[in-house]
């Protein structure tokens, strides 16, 4: 099996995604910078999911050029994770628009837990078909926890439960150092 046409799919439901996001942004109702502001949590919601998206293209990309073999589980796992992200444009107008209701939250976290999860098999599949080193790091478990935190107490506290999970993610901006 190829890895390239694994990747140039999964390239093109990813910014299938991201575009489907930002169609679903609408204008500003009036022409005063206060119509536009009352669109601030739909933008901080696109914000958040877009930078979530781009997090996980990176890493998916960092994953397979590690990557020499794939077989058919690493294949139907990736599948599983693009169905799971393809959910992100439906959560994140959900949640734009509610964004301090609890169903839109805990569905949009919930999306994200999956996607956590979903990923990091994905990249354990890959891991062991490959002979790479894999291994839970405390990133990666504080990840899954603040997800699945986040969608099930984030109606709590919306406010913190955006911040913590934005934090979370943006710290995978960062690539882990090597240790050697």
């Amino acid at each position: 099996m190829e890895k390239n046409r694994l990747e140039a799919f999964s390239d093109g439901v990813l910014a299938i995604i991201i575009t489907i996001m930002i169609l679903e942004l609408k204008q500003p109702v009036g022409d005063r910078l206060d119509d536009f502001l009352a669109l601030m949590p739909t933008l901080l919601a696109y914000l958040l999911s877009f930078v979530f998206v781009a997090i996980y293209w990176v890493n998916h990309h960092l994953i397979f050029h590690q990557a020499e073999k794939i077989n058919v589980k690493i294949l139907w796992c990736n599948i599983a994770w693009l169905f799971v992200m393809s959910f992100i444009p439906f959560g994140t107008a959900w949640v734009g628009t509610y964004p301090t209701s609890w169903a839109p939250l805990a569905i949009y976290f919930f999306d994200m837990s999956l996607a956590s999860i979903a990923f990091h098999l994905m990249y354990w599949l890959i891991a062991r078909e490959n002979n790479i080193k894999f291994s839970l790091g405390a990133r990666s478990i504080i990840s899954l926890i603040t997800y699945a935190g986040a969608a099930m107490f984030g109606g709590f506290c919306p406010i913190a439960a955006f911040i913590i999970v934005a934090v979370v993610s943006c710290w995978w901006i960062f690539p882990e150092r090597k240790k050697h």
